[in-house]
């Protein structure tokens, strides 16, 4: 229902979701976002793949210093204990690593920010957060041992 008042406002103002979604990436930053999921016969490899980010954690990924890493089986103030790992780089890049509820899988999650100032850089955002994102996927296999 969202998508389609978003859809439905783009309309009115005779712009597509897309001309919205534009604008949008020349105020907030063009958000790129990519997923890794690694599926696993032995349940065991999951938690040895956490262990081993958790006592050896990346120090950068795609090029960027990590500033911040957090243990999700810690807490924080917005949320209980899970056992997940996320990594924010100076960069703005975010990465967020956990066991998949569900399925014997590892899920990566990863987003790139990069700031545009004008529609004319828009294509060329484009693909340098593809080309960040596929940095960062190339660095979390190498983290996981891949």
């Amino acid at each position: 229902m969202l998508i389609a008042e978003f859809a439905a406002a783009a309309k009115a103002g005779q712009k597509t979701i897309f001309d919205t979604l534009d604008e949008l990436y020349l105020v907030h930053g063009l958000h790129a976002s990519d997923q890794l999921s690694i599926r696993v016969a032995d349940l065991g490899l999951l938690d040895a793949m956490m262990n081993r980010l958790r006592v050896s954690a990346p120090d950068s990924f795609g090029g960027s210093a990590v500033e911040t890493f957090r243990d999700l089986a810690e807490g924080t103030e917005q949320l209980p204990p899970t056992d997940g790992l996320l990594y924010l780089t100076k960069d703005r890049t975010r990465v967020i690593i956990r066991p998949s509820g569900t399925e014997p899988k590892l899920k990566c999650y990863l987003e790139v920010i990069r700031s545009v100032g004008s529609a004319a850089e828009l294509p060329e955002a484009r693909q340098g957060a593809r080309a960040a994102l596929d940095a960062v996927l190339t660095d979390v296999r190498e983290a996981l041992g891949l």
